[in-house]
């Protein structure tokens, strides 16, 4: 059965890669960013995801055209890098804005529609971040610790409607979000050239990372499964660290990624 499928964040990148495959398998995909263009098989709606109402109006506009919603992937985000203690709250909050708070009110207007589907279902783009907290993305990590803390509690409110919820966690993927990210570079007279050595570390792995088609393929594989599982990574490497997490010592499994930053 075509379903209706909504990507938050589809212009480029992960979303961009989903919504190649979900018109490829002949879905009704819809998607959500400030850039974008409709094209055959995918609808764009223009609309600043730190913006409640335009998100509101998104889904309703969605729901009046398609009459329900199968699928809503959760995708836009955005970086930030450098100390907390140098971090202005907006920018921190900015970040919140497009990583979390979008995710939560894309899901809250989505709501209504998507318990008009058979098998309505959500996924949310998180991050391996979120469990291995990453020195100077530490509002990132706590970003994505959040869309992990979201989904597991939405699964349980959701269940009574057959309505399915997951937060998939990629490690490193080679796109544009690597030069997107906005750099606060102050306190080097503080903490000397750790700053600047985290931040090329991250960057050089993400730069050697899978490309975003490979990470597409697997939340489109989660989205097909009978039973989603609540909490999904893909590739060996990252499930091992995520593994390793799960039977560490939690100060032990924190000083590794310090050392590796």
């Amino acid at each position: 059965m075509q379903r209706v499928v909504v990507i938050s964040g589809g212009s480029s990148g992960i979303g961009k890669a989903l919504a190649e495959l979900y018109i490829a398998a002949g879905d009704r995909v819809y998607e959500l960013s400030r850039s974008g263009s409709s094209r055959p098989g995918l609808q764009h709606i223009t609309v600043d995801l730190r913006q409640e109402e335009q998100i509101r109006q998104a889904m309703e506009q969605i729901g009046q055209e398609a009459g329900r919603i199968d699928l809503l992937l959760n995708n836009a985000g955005m970086g930030i890098s450098g100390a907390l203690e140098m971090t202005e709250l907006e920018e921190a909050r900015a970040l919140f804005d497009v990583d979390f708070f979008a995710a939560y009110l894309c899901c809250k207007y989505a709501l209504p529609w998507l318990r008009e589907s058979q098998d309505g279902r959500i996924i949310s783009t998180s991050s391996v971040a979120a469990v291995f907290s990453i020195p100077y993305q530490s509002f990132y990590s706590a970003a994505k610790a959040a869309v992990n803390a979201m989904s597991l509690a939405l699964a349980n409110e959701l269940r009574p409607f057959g309505i399915q919820v997951a937060a998939f966690m990629p490690g490193d993927v080679k796109t544009g979000f690597t030069g997107a990210r906005r750099k606060e570079e102050r306190g080097s007279e503080l903490y000397g050239e750790r700053i600047e050595k985290a931040v090329s570390t991250m960057e050089k792995d993400e730069q050697n990372g899978m490309p975003p088609e490979v990470i597409a393929r697997a939340i489109y594989r989660l989205s097909c499964k009978r039973k989603m599982k609540p909490l999904k990574s893909c590739g060996l490497k990252y499930q091992a660290f995520l593994f390793l997490q799960r039977i560490l010592p939690s100060g032990l499994a924190n000083f590794i990624v310090g050392k590796m930053y």
